[in-house]
C-alpha cells in the first residue's frame, strides 16, 4: 500500500512539472510578421496580417511618388488584421503596399490597369512579385 501511494505521488509530481514546463500561453519565440494578400474579382485588394503582440504594425498604401494614400495602424495588443481595400477610385499606375512591424518590413508591388472593351470599361488589379 505504501509503494502504491509513493508511486501515485511521484506520478502526480511528474505530471505537474510537465504541465508547468509546457505552458501553452507562454510565448517562447516572437512570431514573425506574416501577410496574405490577393485581389478580388471586384478589383479590390484583400489583406490579412498576422504579427506578435507587443509591437505596433503600420499598413500603408503608397503611389509611385511615395505619397501615402491610405494608412492603418495595428495596436500592440492586436495580433491580426483582415481588410479589403477598394482601389477602384485610383488612377492606373504602380502602387506599393507596405507593412512594417518593429524591424520587419514587407512590401508588395501593385499595378492597376484599365482595359477598354467595346461595351464597358474593365479594370484589373495585379500583385507583382
Amino acid at each position: 500500500m505504501k509503494t502504491l501511494i509513493t508511486s501515485l505521488a511521484c506520478a502526480l509530481a511528474l505530471t505537474s512539472s510537465v504541465a508547468f514546463a509546457s505552458d501553452p500561453t507562454e510565448d517562447k519565440k516572437a512570431k514573425p510578421l506574416q501577410i496574405g494578400v490577393f485581389t478580388t474579382k471586384e478589383a479590390k485588394i484583400q489583406l490579412a496580417v498576422r504579427k506578435s503582440a507587443g509591437q505596433n504594425a503600420v499598413i500603408t498604401l503608397r503611389d509611385a511618388k511615395k505619397n501615402v494614400l491610405h494608412e492603418e495602424v495595428m495596436t500592440k495588443k492586436s495580433e491580426k488584421f483582415d481588410g479589403r481595400f477598394d482601389v477602384s477610385n485610383l488612377k492606373d499606375g504602380d502602387y506599393t503596399l507596405e507593412i512594417v512591424s518593429g524591424n520587419e518590413k514587407i512590401e508588395k508591388q501593385v499595378s492597376i490597369k484599365s482595359s477598354k472593351e467595346e461595351v464597358s470599361l474593365q479594370r484589373s488589379v495585379q500583385l507583382n512579385k
